[in-house]
């Protein structure tokens, strides 16, 4: 266990690669868990002629594939229908959340090799390097999943909109019969879009950093400091 905490260098974490590791940690693991515990419900008012009303609701949650909800409900008949709802959401949901269970298992390796090898990191050229450009992938890949999440999210809150559920349902569901009681409520998952779109930025602006400690920006400082200086031009 000494030895262990012997080789922990935590001084990497108060430097900005280290603190922005930090932040994309807190912020990655915000972005998909508001999204997979997410859920909501819908409802409306079947008022049937014999004076009869029958309410419908339904939920909501991850990963959206609203379509194959396959809910069945009995209809002022007394016979019993499938609620049609249009729309499977599920890919972009569900890779909106891969984005960020792999980003959050790169930023455990990548603080342990911070902290635990940071000679590797400060010795071996090609590991910064690495490093600089797996942010490159990660930012332009919460940019892909926090845009296609965004685009789903909209047609999701159009899709089960309870006006739209009783237009798509009117075989059952005849005018002035169906009344809308609740709509579905997506604040929640806004919020996850914009901490999607925090992360494009977090990712992005920690690149300068890397290439801080990239051997091409080390080079070029060294160039630039022994041409200005005099002894270095003698």
């Amino acid at each position: 266990m000494e030895g262990i905490l012997a080789n922990l260098n935590t001084r990497v974490l108060k430097e900005p690669r280290g603190f922005m590791k930090i932040l994309q940690f807190v912020f990655g693991i915000s972005a998909f868990a508001t999204t997979t515990s997410f859920s909501t419900k819908f409802s409306f008012l079947m008022n049937c002629p014999n004076n009869n009303t029958i309410p419908v609701s339904g939920i909501v949650d991850y990963p959206f594939a609203v379509d194959s909800m396959n809910q069945n409900i009995q209809v002022c008949d007394g016979t019993t229908q499938k609620l049609y709802i249009i729309g499977d959401f599920s890919s972009d949901a569900e890779f909106y959340v891969a984005v960020g269970v792999l980003s959050f298992l790169y930023i455990i390796g990548a603080v342990v090799l911070y902290c635990y090898f940071s000679h590797m990191y400060e010795n071996n050229p090609l590991v910064p390097m690495v490093d600089c450009a797996s942010h490159v992938l990660f930012a332009i890949l919460w940019l892909a999943g926090s845009s296609a999440w965004a685009n789903s999210l909209t047609n999701l809150g159009m899709a089960t909109s309870v006006n739209n559920i009783i237009e798509d349902n009117s075989v059952f569901c005849k005018p002035k019969i169906c009344i809308g009681e609740k709509e579905p409520n997506y604040s929640k998952l806004v919020i996850s879009v914009i901490l999607g779109f925090l992360n494009v930025f977090l990712w992005a602006s920690n690149l300068w950093f890397l290439y801080k400690e990239t051997h091409y920006f080390k080079a070029k400082t060294q160039n630039q400091a022994d041409g200005t200086n005099p002894m270095g031009a003698a």
